[in-house]
């Protein structure tokens, strides 16, 4: 069921999209994180946010 109401798209966009992963173990840390909160590797990057259809 898509959501139609704005401002509920912009809060789950922005929880399931604003993280950084890390290269190591693939967790999902917060976006203010600079080490990862599993395996405490300080190598991680940005989530991929292009939006669209999967190929």
């Amino acid at each position: 069921m898509p959501i139609t109401d704005p401002e509920k798209k912009r809060i789950a966009q922005t929880a399931r999209l604003v993280m950084k992963i890390c290269f190591n173990c693939g967790c999902r840390n917060d976006i203010n994180a600079t080490r990862c909160r599993k395996c405490r590797n300080p190598y991680l990057r940005l989530k991929n946010r292009a939006l669209g259809v999967k190929k």
